[in-house]
């Protein structure tokens, strides 16, 4: 009887194995062509077509149309509120700071669920060999269920994975304010743009009738050498040099055309206007004056390293290696941990089928004493990297600033020289109409003479637009931004304003400068 009832047993056993051991190659088979299923599939012109043009449409419904001429200020609170590429900086540093957000969660205790529910085709059953004996016994038992269910809620505490996380957070903070640096410094970067855009276009258009004109009147020229050299009444060599004389203006004029329109588009695409869109420019004066004292050095330099993105975020990222360092000095440590749980399991052979359960557990890994002095030497060349690095920043941003101010004080001389050049060029294409009145010289002569002056006339409006553009440059190595960052959200109206009042301020030579000077903060100061 004992034996039937071992075979009967052994027998089940076999025909369990015998069902996994065909499952496992079918489930296996299953998973690995799942793999190859998976094919490349590039999307098609058609499709991606599509998602351009929703793009499109969607950039064009989430900014409003032009509504009158814009003056730059108006120009600049556009750019603020709908320049796409100031809008990514806006959104990395929310992500940042999100980011920061997470970071701090990392700090809470584990407070874990868990549960499952296992099946199998028989029984768990064993059986087992006396310890003195030897001798195995001829019954099987079991004492888990083929079926049931188990769960536990689980709070842990790590004392070490708080203390990295609590560091990590610190890094996070830092890290978020850096982005937010880089965030202004956009804004300072486009601020700039907009302004050299503007004058730009604004300067250009002023000439832009001289030059449409002046086309016309090349364009009438050219047909009259035409005719006198088809009806021989000059000689055809004079004719010759002549036309290319005139064909070298032309292009000088047309140059002159393409650069308004290069302007026009520019722009446009600053304040995220379409390409073809008419602006109208407003400005209070044609050539507003600019500031030409020297500021005093010592106090601006104080200032630009201040508000230095490029030197401040070093200083942060010098605290940010300080913690990494003391992260990796913490990871050297045991880890304590704490724990408690609530369990159940439905098992009927349990004597309790739910019960508390709590403890403690250290662990430490041994080599980690033999890893002290690499991870010191790794956190010493950490720090004199971001100290070197900081220093560089420094030099960089001071000389940034003088090379700047003095590109500016070279534009205000080219612009002296342009000035001069364009009254000159002025009177002779006046003295050249009047001896035209008289026949003294040729309709040529007078072309060229006219041209001469515009030519003049745009180098001066030029000259003017790189001094506007060197100021402007002066003014973000400074790391000048107005304080419209609360203010983004509100009608162009207000924030224009706003940019208004600092523009003027700073345009009026009136910079602001460091008054009081703090501590040296500890982790700077760290020998």
């Amino acid at each position: 009887m004992v034996t039937k009832m071992k075979i009967t047993r052994i027998t089940k056993t076999k025909t369990g194995t015998i069902i996994a051991s065909k499952t496992l190659p079918v489930m296996a088979a299953f998973l690995f062509l799942s793999g190859c299923a998976v094919k490349m599939e590039p999307i098609s012109d058609a499709d991606l077509a599509a998602a351009a043009q929703s793009d499109m449409a969607l950039i064009k419904s989430s900014v409003p149309e032009i509504n009158g001429p814009l003056t730059l200020p108006d120009a600049i609170a556009r750019a603020l509120k709908y320049n796409l590429a100031n809008r990514v900086k806006i959104m990395e540093s929310a992500l940042a700071t999100k980011n920061f957000d997470l970071a701090k969660l990392d700090m809470m205790p584990l407070f874990k669920a868990d549960g499952g529910y296992s099946a199998r085709t028989n029984k768990n059953a064993t059986n087992s060999r006396d310890y003195e004996t030897d001798v195995e016994s001829t019954s099987y038992s079991y004492s888990d269920d083929a079926q049931h269910w188990d769960g536990n809620l689980r709070f842990s505490f790590n004392v070490l994975d708080f203390g990295i996380s609590y560091l990590q957070a610190k890094q996070e903070a830092d890290r978020a304010v850096i982005a937010l640096h880089a965030r202004t410094k956009s804004m300072a970067r486009l601020i700039q743009e907009v302004r050299t855009s503007f004058w730009r276009v604004v300067l250009l258009e002023r000439v832009a009738p001289e030059v449409d004109d002046l086309l016309v009147r090349a364009d009438q020229s050219m047909k009259d050498l035409e005719t006198a050299r088809t009806e021989g009444l000059r000689p055809p060599l004079a004719v010759l040099e002549d036309k290319r004389a005139l064909i070298e203006i032309i292009q000088q004029l047309e140059t002159m055309q393409q650069s308004i329109g290069a302007a026009r588009i520019d722009l446009a695409s600053l304040i995220n206007a379409p390409a073809k869109t008419d602006l109208q420019l407003k400005v209070g004066s044609d050539f507003p004056p600019l500031p030409r004292k020297q500021p005093d050095f010592d106090k601006l330099e104080l200032y630009a390293l201040v508000h230095s993105s490029d030197y401040t975020d070093e200083i942060y990222n010098l605290r940010i290696a300080q913690n990494e360092s003391r992260k990796a000095i913490a990871r050297l440590f045991p880890s304590l941990e704490g724990f408690g749980s609530l369990n159940a399991d439905t098992n009927h052979f349990l004597a309790n089928r739910s019960w508390y359960e709590a403890g403690a557990r250290v662990s430490w890994n041994l080599f980690n004493v033999l890893r002290i002095g690499d991870v010191n030497e790794t956190n010493d060349a950490r720090r004199n990297m971001t100290v070197a690095r900081r220093m560089a920043a420094n030099m960089a941003v001071i000389t940034t600033v003088h090379v700047s101010w003095q590109e500016y004080a070279d534009a205000n001389a080219r612009l002296d020289q342009a000035k001069r050049i364009d009254e000159i060029d002025k009177e002779i294409s006046k003295l050249t109409d009047e001896s035209v009145a008289t026949d003294a010289v040729t309709g040529m002569e007078r072309i060229r003479s006219e041209i001469r002056s515009l030519r003049s006339a745009v180098a001066r409006v030029l000259a003017y637009s790189d001094a506007q553009d060197a100021y402007g440059r002066f003014l973000f190595s400074l790391g000048l931004v107005p304080d419209v960052t609360s203010s983004l959200n509100a009608p162009e109206e207000v924030l224009a304003e706003k940019i208004k009042e600092s523009l003027d301020k700073w345009e009026g030579g009136d910079l602001p400068m460091i008054e009081n000077i703090g501590t040296i903060p500890d982790f700077v100061d760290e020998k």
